[in-house]
């Protein structure tokens, strides 16, 4: 049974019923306060958590969502009104996943399904150190790796939501290449980065080096 766990002082079921949050075979529970988030998230554990824009100080619930190990592992995403978000570059930078407009659009399921299906974050990542070269050209290194993005540091600053090219050479000696988006700041020079288009054998390979690496 998959669980989303929804931050606002208003009940948001009329406006996700049409969307997968609506359907049979997922349960939805709704916090107003961070205590209470953290409380459900570490005793129901949770696929995912939603944070109203609306809610007083929603960047900085996100940010103390992502601090906290009760939280910290899920995926988050902000759901906001209106379609342009002045600030969305900072509730990104404040360790949201994503940023779902509201009414859903057509991507909208499309979107939160990857969401749904990233373990969570201390099952997934594991801490490399791969050199790695970016497009538009950028020399780094990934210091944090999963099957759905990458903690990327870099010798040059990018920006929340910049796409990129990449490509890195794995122990093995297999090369995965693909693009991605930058989608929140960890660091001063260190970026989160969100695979977009990665083809089937990339992934292969960087899930049998994960799962290689976590036995040894």
């Amino acid at each position: 049974m998959l669980r989303i766990l929804v931050c606002s002082k208003a009940d948001l079921r009329g406006e996700l019923k049409a969307t997968i949050v609506g359907r049979q075979g997922i349960e939805v529970y709704r916090a107003e306060r961070f205590q209470d988030a953290r409380l459900l998230a570490s005793t129901l554990g949770p696929r995912a958590i939603l944070v109203d824009r609306d809610l007083p100080d929603s960047k900085e619930f996100v940010r103390s969502l992502r601090q906290d190990p009760a939280t910290r592992p899920r995926s988050i995403a902000v759901v906001a009104r209106g379609d342009v978000l002045p600030d969305e570059r900072e509730l990104l930078d404040s360790g949201a996943n994503a940023v779902f407009r509201l009414p859903p659009d057509q991507g909208w399921d499309e979107r939160l399904s990857r969401l749904l299906t990233v373990a969570p974050r201390h099952d997934a990542r594991l801490m490399v150190r791969i050199a790695v070269q970016t497009e538009p050209e950028t020399a780094g290194a990934i210091v944090n790796l999963s099957a759905g993005g990458m903690r990327l540091a870099t010798s040059e600053p990018l920006r929340i939501q910049d796409p990129i090219g990449f490509t890195f050479r794995l122990p093995d000696s297999t090369t995965v290449s693909g693009r991605g988006r930058v989608v929140r700041k960890a660091a001063p020079t260190e970026f989160g980065v969100e695979f977009l288009d990665l083809d089937v054998a990339g992934r292969e390979a960087i899930g049998l080096f994960l799962r290689s690496a976590r036995l040894a």
